[in-house]
């Protein structure tokens, strides 16, 4: 559903040819025929866990350096990140792959929490909400974490 409503908007703004790609499936080398690669959203762990075990996050990396665009959705943008620790600290139990190295693909040094304004999906039986919960994130690993609705987009360059 997400991924067709992503296609949609990227042939709205005249990006005519979208083809899918699963890397648990598919061999990564795919990637290099792209000019645009939008990373959908989902599971972190298991998108991560599968870009660096089929390879995809080195060939990634290396598109990065050659100007390639990167959208990434919800999931597709935590992993942008140096780490996906703030998954870890509001959702571990998503890590059905059993990631001890969680360390992202790096291709920024900004990490963002998608889906701000949804308590529904980062119940809490302390009480405390999403934000509270961010700054003793950002507090104890001495870091900055961008928050982002679901409206919302970011550009970096």
């Amino acid at each position: 559903m997400f991924a067709m409503k992503a296609k949609e908007d990227l042939v709205k703004v005249g990006i005519n040819q979208v083809d899918f790609m699963d890397v648990e499936f598919a061999f990564p080398e795919r990637l290099k025929q792209y000019n645009v690669i939008y990373m959908n959203g989902g599971n972190p762990f298991h998108l991560l866990y599968h870009m660096k075990k089929s390879g995809a996050d080195f060939i990634v990396k290396d598109l990065a350096e050659q100007n390639t665009v990167f959208v990434g959705g919800s999931a597709g943008a935590i992993i942008l990140a140096p780490n996906i620790d703030v998954v870890n600290h509001f959702t571990p139990q998503l890590n059905s792959v059993d990631m001890q190295n969680l360390a992202g693909l790096g291709l920024t040094d900004i990490a963002v929490f998608p889906h701000y304004d949804r308590d529904d999906l980062f119940p809490n039986t302390a009480g405390k909400s999403i934000e509270v919960r961010l700054k003793e994130f950002e507090h104890i690993n001495e870091c900055s974490v961008v928050r982002m609705k679901d409206d919302e987009s970011i550009l970096i360059q």
